[in-house]
């Protein structure tokens, strides 16, 4: 069953390099400083690449990410190692993006030069902040100016595809330094900036500062204002928004990223990594050793027909260009569930008024203020 849904048509292929050199404040997510730990965990990560390239027959991949953790604390070895059994393992032919997330502290342009001879094309730079005291807080080993030494040695390095994150909600960030951050980023050139909402909803070191009172996180109502002067300021500096999160130059949206707001099939490689075919979807183990071991059980989760048809909307609103409102009904008839559908339907009619909505024929999408508030409209969905 997996095997013909990895062949209904190119995946993406995402891959988990799980080590820092240090733990952001902030940090939740599957990593770790062990540095002994990263031989065994690339040897697994490559045989996991090997394995799952034969159980599925070398199915198509037009996407590769790398993602982490800190991928440019691959040694060049362990890179060429890791592309060579990707190309032996997938049929790369219809590749059209080659993405891996890079930490400015761990650059320097020998790496990337051998990065980018190896095929891939397009970095993804933890920026977060251009303020060294914010950066500092966040807990980053880089500074601001490392930050954008790191973006003139990846164009040096001939990546013509260069990304940014930029971090909002930062405790003492203010709204004038955002913008000022921003348009710094985009006079460096960058085709992509994606903007973040500094998440702790989970417990970290940041998140103990805070409940204790030492630091205090910007209001509900400054976050906003953050966001509503972006969506003004970006598409001025030319990086219009394709998602709530993210704005590019024409032609430099993420194509990995959009797959998973369009959601097309994709293999997650690696601890904590999450994969979707057909209608099952997985997760790796996020725990490290584990993982590495070959231990830890996967959480399998087989969608049924209505949760998987609502999280079409539930994603696709996130896209600027919204949903095909007309294909959508289509395939719900198809599944028998063409009422849910029309509940929908009748809810976000409802929000045209508002103005949080905007119908344009068959397609239907947020606006700008409904992307601002776009967590509630989209628990419809959930």
């Amino acid at each position: 069953m997996l095997r013909s849904a990895a062949h209904a048509e190119p995946l993406g292929l995402y891959l988990h390099i799980p080590f820092c050199l240090d733990r952001c404040t902030y940090c939740s997510f599957a990593t770790t400083r062990d540095r002994s730990l990263q031989p065994e965990t690339t040897a697994r990560l490559l045989h996991q690449v090997r394995a799952w390239g034969a159980a599925l027959e070398r199915p198509a991949v037009d996407t590769l990410y790398l993602g982490g953790g800190t991928p440019s604390l691959l040694s060049a070895a362990e890179l060429a190692d890791l592309t060579a059994a990707l190309r032996e393992a997938f049929d790369l032919s219809p590749l059209t993006e080659a993405t891996f997330e890079a930490n400015p502290g761990t650059v320097d342009l020998p790496w990337l030069r051998q990065a980018r001879d190896l095929g891939w094309d397009r970095v993804s730079l933890g920026v977060q902040a251009l303020d060294d005291v914010l950066l500092a807080r966040l807990g980053r080993i880089h500074g601001a100016a490392q930050a954008l030494e790191a973006l003139d040695l990846a164009e040096r390095a001939g990546f013509r595809r260069r990304s940014a994150d930029l971090m909002v909600g930062i405790p003492g960030q203010s709204l004038s330094k955002v913008l000022g951050d921003a348009r710094t980023l985009a006079a460096t050139g960058l085709d992509h900036l994606s903007i973040y909402l500094l998440d702790l909803d989970k417990a970290c070191p940041l998140r103990a500062e805070i409940d204790a009172g030492r630091l205090a996180l910007p209001s509900e109502d400054e976050v906003a204002d953050v966001f509503e002067a972006l969506q003004t300021e970006l598409p001025r500096l030319g990086l219009a928004p394709y998602e709530i999160s993210n704005y590019a130059l024409p032609g430099g949206e993420s194509i990995h990223n959009t797959r998973y707001w369009e959601r097309r099939p994709y293999l997650g490689l690696g601890p904590s990594a999450a994969s979707q075919m057909g209608d099952f979807r997985w997760t790796e183990t996020s725990v490290i050793p584990a993982w590495t071991g070959g231990r830890g059980e996967v959480e399998l989760q087989e969608l049924d027909p209505a949760e998987a048809l609502a999280e079409l909307p539930l994603l696709g609103l996130r896209l600027h260009r919204g949903v095909d409102w007309a294909a959508l009904r289509t395939r719900a008839d198809a599944l028998n569930l063409r009422p849910l559908t029309d509940g929908w339907e009748a809810r976000l009619r409802a929000l045209v008024e508002q103005e949080l909505v905007l119908w344009e024929g068959d397609w239907v999408r947020l606006t700008a203020r409904g992307m601002l508030m776009s967590n509630g409209i989209l628990q419809m969905f959930v």
